[in-house]
């Protein structure tokens, strides 16, 4: 009897424990409101009241920053730019005369002294002179190198040229002549004429243009495809390659098609929000770079949509007048202007208002079932908070 009376407890607690789980599980599927109603306790009075005792809030959710974006893509156009590279010939040094002499008694030498501003961009040096006098041999030294020793029997002379790898910022020109051996009686001597070291300068101050253009953070954040488009008018024979980079990351490196639109599609990742800079630049030759534009391919934009459930009974006492369904919005400050499209189902309500909080009666736009609430920003929105409360009345 005593094993009878334990197998039969323990059936009543398994069946128990199985109707406590099916109990579990038929609450889990009710809708939201019927779910709440029953777990807090609100009930259909036989009088009418409300079927619900105090408030009920049916979802609370924090949208956070909503972007707004008029189009579906956004161009900024930028003013043209010319590159180009100039050279000119330069003077570094001029004498009127230079004069030396070697006997075996009397000797005489000069040193011509002249600088380089800018020697990095300056090439093709040059010695030129006129010979008046001469006898011997010529000797020249760059810098302590010997870079002429010869007799010179003409007036005019070819210009000497001197080796950039001889050079510096500072130079220095010895000039002497050769000794006249056992022919104690004789002097050489040379008398040089309007010297002049000349050189070639190439201006690159302008050989590099950049521009300066701003992209606002929801067209960062919204970004799809970014292009780059730009008209180079050049002479393909006279120039180098060019190079483009946009905030330090190269996006081009060759000698573009001259006369052709170029259009390059460049990483989204390459663009910052606020300040961009584009470079544009070529070591020789001249780019007159036209119809410069970036254009920004935007994503579909993503309104935030919330959905929430109303069974019959929960309507009816809405209709009735015994609830109040109130949708309530906490914007970020309460000075800037707010304006948005609210979607309620099929209902639309415009937002205007410069104040930190919203509320909005539903009550003419749910419908029993599943309803719908969208947000669609018409200027970019710091929305703290949106909520919905079944308000009893």
């Amino acid at each position: 009897m005593q094993k009878k009376a334990q197998a039969s407890g323990a059936g009543a607690a398994i069946l128990v424990a199985i109707i406590t789980a099916l109990i579990v599980i038929y609450i889990l599927f009710l809708p939201p409101a019927e779910r709440e109603a029953l777990l807090e306790g609100n009930h259909t009075s036989s009088d009418g009241s409300s079927v619900i005792s105090g408030n009920v809030t049916l979802f609370t959710e924090n949208p956070g920053r909503l972007d707004y974006l008029a189009q579906k893509s956004i161009e900024h156009t930028l003013p043209s730019m010319n590159l180009y590279t100039k050279t000119k010939a330069i003077e570094l040094e001029s004498m009127q005369s230079v004069y030396v002499k070697n006997a075996w008694f009397d000797k005489t030498t000069f040193n011509i002294t002249f600088p380089i501003e800018d020697f990095e961009n300056t090439d093709n040096i040059q010695l030129v002179f006129n010979v008046k006098k001469a006898s011997g041999m010529l000797m020249l030294k760059l810098n302590g190198y010997d870079i002429y020793d010869n007799e010179l029997t003409s007036a005019n002379i070819e210009p000497i040229t001197l080796q950039k790898s001889l050079l510096k910022e500072q130079n220095t020109i010895d000039v002497s002549v050769s000794g006249v051996g056992w022919k104690f009686w004789r002097t050489n001597e040379y008398l040089l004429e309007n010297i002049k070291m000349t050189g070639s300068y190439t201006d690159k101050s302008n050989q590099e243009a950049k521009v300066v253009f701003q992209v606002s953070e929801a067209e960062k954040d919204n970004l799809d495809r970014v292009y780059l488009k730009f008209f180079p008018e050049c002479d393909i024979n006279k120039v180098d390659k060019l190079e483009v980079s946009l905030n330090n990351n190269q996006i081009f490196s060759s000698v573009p098609d001259c006369g052709v639109l170029r259009s390059l599609e460049i990483s989204p990742h390459y663009l910052l929000s606020e300040e961009n800079t584009l470079i544009f630049r070529t070591a020789e030759g001249q780019y007159l770079i036209d119809n410069l534009a970036v254009k920004s391919d935007l994503k579909e934009q993503i309104y935030p949509t919330y959905y929430f459930e109303l069974n019959k009974t929960v309507l009816d006492d809405i209709t009735d007048g015994n609830i109040n369904a109130k949708l309530y919005l906490l914007f970020l400050d309460d000075t800037e202007k707010k304006q948005a499209e609210l979607t309620i189902n099929t209902h639309k309500v415009g937002i205007d208002t410069s104040d930190r909080e919203y509320s909005l009666s539903l009550n003419s736009y749910v419908r029993e079932g599943n309803n719908v609430i969208q947000i669609k920003p018409e200027q970019t929105l710091d929305v703290v908070e949106i909520k919905l409360v079944l308000e009893e009345k």
